[in-house]
C-alpha cells in the first residue's frame, strides 16, 4: 500500500517552524508527499528540499487550485553542469545531492568533484564507501548523513570519519539502499582533505 502524506502548502512554513519534528516523522517513510494549495510565488524548491533531506526516494507533487503544477524547477544550478568536471563547492553540496537524485539525466556519465566525509559499513563491499555530509533534519540532535555509494579500489584504505576530495564518474543503478535507482560514483581519484563545515544547507 502506497503511503501518501498531504501537506497544506499555505501553512507549511509555520508548520515547519513549530512542529518540524512531527513533519519529519510523517514523511520519513512516505512514498509520496503531496503539497496542495500551492502558488508559484511560494518557495516550492525549498519545500521539496525539506522533504528530500529526510526521504530521498519520496515522490513530491505540487498542486494549485487547477491541479498539478509542472515545469517549476528549471532553476539554474550554482555550478557548471556542462564542465568536463563538475566542481561542487562546499556550500553547494546539498543542492547537488538533491538535484542528482531528481535529475539523473543531467549527471549520467558526467564527472563530479567534491569534498566529503567517509562513511563505511560492514554491509558494503570492501571496495565501496559513502562520501557525504551531515544535514540537520529537524534539530541539532537529529541529523542525517547525505551521501551516494562510491566504488574505488582505494576504499579499503580509507577510515570512517576521514575527509576526502573525490573525483568520480556518475552512473545510475538500482540499489536496495536507494529503494530504487540512484547515483553510483565510480571514483577516478581520491585524496585526503582538510575537514570542512560538517553540516550542509539547501539554500
Amino acid at each position: 500500500v502506497q503511503q501518501i502524506v498531504t501537506v497544506d502548502a499555505s501553512t507549511f512554513q509555520v508548520y515547519m517552524n513549530n512542529m518540524k519534528s512531527l513533519f519529519v516523522e510523517m514523511v520519513r517513510g512516505a512514498d509520496m508527499v503531496l503539497f496542495n494549495r500551492c502558488t508559484r510565488d511560494m518557495p516550492l524548491a525549498s519545500f521539496r528540499r525539506s522533504v528530500k533531506v529526510v526521504n530521498q526516494s519520496a515522490e513530491i507533487i505540487f498542486e494549485d487550485d487547477e491541479g498539478e503544477i509542472e515545469d517549476i524547477f528549471a532553476e539554474k544550478m550554482p555550478f557548471d553542469v556542462d564542465a568536463d568536471v563538475i566542481d561542487i563547492m562546499d556550500e553547494d553540496y546539498g543542492i547537488w545531492f538533491i538535484d542528482a537524485m531528481d535529475h539523473p539525466e543531467t549527471y549520467e556519465g558526467k564527472k563530479v568533484a567534491f569534498t566529503a566525509m567517509v562513511l563505511k559499513s560492514r554491509e558494503l563491499p570492501k571496495n565501496v564507501f559513502v562520501p557525504g555530509r551531515m544535514a540537520m533534519t529537524c534539530c541539532a540532535d537529529d541529523t542525517s548523513f547525505l551521501g551516494y555509494v562510491c566504488r574505488s579500489a582505494y576504499a579499503p584504505k580509507l577510515k570512517a570519519g576521514q575527509w576526502v576530495k573525490v573525483r568520480a564518474k556518475v552512473r545510475f543503478a538500482n540499489l536496495s539502499v536507494y529503494r530504487g535507482e540512484g547515483p553510483v560514483l565510480e571514483a577516478e581519484n581520491i585524496e585526503l582533505a582538510e575537514p570542512i563545515e560538517e553540516l550542509v544547507y539547501f539554500n
